[in-house]
């Protein structure tokens, strides 16, 4: 494939890229840097992009390895901005609204309910609508273990809404 294909290829693919990196980040300064690192990357990348894959995918290997990589290495820094950021009094109100189910989240809530490498799976799976045999190929983790991670999100979900239960809301299980 030639570089100008697939560059434009890879622009196709942004909002795709900043969903993923945000899912996995919780931060959007966090999120804004992972995605940046990991499409440079992939351009720069591109000669080990083979033609008959799924670049989706090989795009969503990229971000998640970069983050781990970003996570390893600025453990200490993020830990240090989450609990600045948790702590700020004007961040509680951050509701977001799925109009379609008439039900109002708080996503960052529910993201940390999650253990990091639960929100991989989560958000390939839930929202991107992969297989759990692909979002096992992107994580590079075994099918079953994608399966368990997904299985054990939608249990921290359900317990959520069991013990915060609020007119209008629905367990996680209905959401999906």
């Amino acid at each position: 494939m030639n570089y100008r294909r697939f560059k434009k290829q890879i622009e196709s693919l942004i909002p795709d890229v900043k969903k993923f990196s945000f899912s996995l980040a919780r931060d959007d300064e966090q999120s804004n840097d992972l995605a940046q690192q990991s499409l440079v990357m992939a351009l720069s990348k591109s000669d080990q992009f083979k033609d008959n894959s799924n670049l989706k995918s090989w795009l969503f290997r990229i971000v998640y390895t970069t983050w781990i990589d970003m996570t390893r290495k600025n453990r200490t820094i993020t830990n240090y901005k989450n609990t600045i950021h948790e702590s700020h009094p004007g961040n509680d109100g951050n509701r977001h609204t799925i109009s379609s189910l008439n039900t109002y989240i708080d996503c960052k809530k529910l993201l940390n309910l999650l253990a990091d490498k639960q929100k991989a799976s989560f958000h390939l799976v839930c929202i991107e609508g992969y297989t759990y045999s692909e979002a096992a190929k992107i994580l590079g983790i075994p099918v079953g273990t994608v399966a368990s991670q997904v299985s054990l999100s939608r249990c921290r979900f359900n317990q959520y809404f069991s013990k915060e239960r609020r007119p209008g809301k629905t367990k996680w299980r209905e959401l999906i």
